[in-house]
């Protein structure tokens, strides 16, 4: 007897809702009386089962949260199946070739011009050619060692081609694949996954299981359902709709031609409305630029100044004879910049606990140790890493061109 009552309840709703099944909520249609009594009106009913929206006496349109409307399944239908439809139609148009084609090409040109030619075939005489020249014309100069120059650039020449020429034909074979196999079957297949995903996932299934949930839930809602009001949304189960709410989404429509154009006739127009005052900007900016860069100039100019009297001062200073020996010793003690960073902490606890300074001259200090260390007063140039044939193949390797 129950269930035989829920049908009849579930009957009465679905008729009722005839009426306004496939009204959806564009703005059209009215409340023709004011809202008045507790249940939804027919009308109203039927906006809820065809589109999960319902619109009130005074226009107000809103949306159910858990109500999807028999609407919203039939139109993702027939947008996905013009989907799937657009996808394996790629197969019969010239774009998915001509894509396949240039996407192929360049895999060709990177396995061939650049892994095979330009790395390989030119990479490994001009390597050589660097390798022998340096070896002649330290053997022309007589430098220390010259006597090893042309063994040293045999080992440069053997290294080489041992990495270049692997690395090359790789990369040619890689491309080949690529362009061969890995481009062609992806074109092959590609459109087809699209549209085979776009017909059951989202034109058969989710409408479909959208639909059976509407049938089971939107009847009883229609039929028991107060009606609803501003003071009754709450923004989650049921939100009330503004303009940008209901005007008809397109965002996931594919772009067509005739979007290009129209899309291009009005940023020119656009352009030649904007063209004035871009004119000013740009004057604008190159005034200011100008402006900027002289500051600029004038700056630098003044920064070095003030930055040569003080290396002069310092310089003066490191050659003062009352200052020798505290500074032969921190010289003896090697403090470079480097070691005198490490001891900046301490130093900085020195003078804090002393109380003589500032913060702000103590960072001063701090900042003039590590710029002029006593180490970098000897002026000795920077001492180049030492190398040996290992070392300098891994060197050989990683400046290949």
């Amino acid at each position: 007897m129950n269930r035989t009552v829920l049908k009849i309840l579930s009957m009465i709703a679905l008729i009722g809702g005839l009426t306004g099944c496939t009204t959806t909520p564009s703005g059209e249609g009215s409340a023709k009386v004011a809202d008045e009594g507790y249940f939804l009106s027919w009308e109203q009913k039927g906006q809820l089962i065809g589109s999960g929206r319902i619109k009130d006496a005074n226009e107000n349109w809103y949306d159910v949260w858990v109500v999807p409307g028999y609407n919203q399944s039939t139109e993702a239908t027939l947008k996905y199946l013009e989907r799937t439809g657009s996808d394996f139609g790629e197969y019969f148009g010239s774009k998915k070739y001509s894509d396949l084609a240039d996407n192929s090409w360049e895999m060709f040109e990177f396995g061939y011009d650049d892994c095979l030619y330009d790395f390989t075939i030119k990479g490994l005489p001009k390597a050589w050619g660097k390798y022998w020249s340096t070896a002649e014309d330290r053997s022309s100069k007589r430098v220390f060692g010259w006597w090893f120059a042309y063994p040293w650039a045999l080992m440069e020449s053997i290294v080489d081609p041992v990495v270049r020429i692997p690395l090359g034909l790789g990369g040619t074979a890689l491309g080949t694949v690529l362009g061969t196999v890995v481009v062609p079957g992806y074109y092959a297949v590609d459109s087809a996954v699209a549209g085979t995903w776009h017909l059951t996932m989202n034109a058969v299934l989710l409408p479909t299981v959208a639909c059976t949930w509407n049938t089971v839930i939107a009847p009883p809602m229609a039929f028991v359902g107060q009606k609803p009001a501003p003071s009754r949304v709450d923004g989650f189960w049921v939100k009330q709709l503004n303009l940008e709410d209901l005007q008809p989404s397109v965002v996931d429509d594919p772009i067509i031609h005739k979007d290009i154009e129209t899309l291009a006739a009005w940023g020119l127009l656009l352009l030649d409305a904007s063209r004035p005052f871009e004119d000013q900007r740009h004057a604008l900016q190159k005034q200011t630029q100008a402006e900027r860069e002289l500051i600029a100039r004038e700056a630098r100019k003044a920064e070095d100044d003030i930055r040569s009297r003080e290396q002069k001062a310092i310089r003066a200073l490191a050659i003062d004879s009352a200052q020798q020996e505290p500074l032969d010793y921190l010289r003896s003690r090697s403090f470079n910049a480097k070691r005198t960073s490490l001891a900046a902490g301490d130093v900085r606890r020195h003078l804090e606990a002393q109380k003589d300074l500032s913060p702000e001259e103590i960072n001063r200090v701090i900042a003039l140790l590590t710029r002029y260390s006593p180490a970098a007063a000897t002026n000795q140039p920077p001492i180049r890493p030492k190398t040996d044939p290992l070392t300098h193949s891994v060197d050989v390797i990683k400046e290949m061109e």
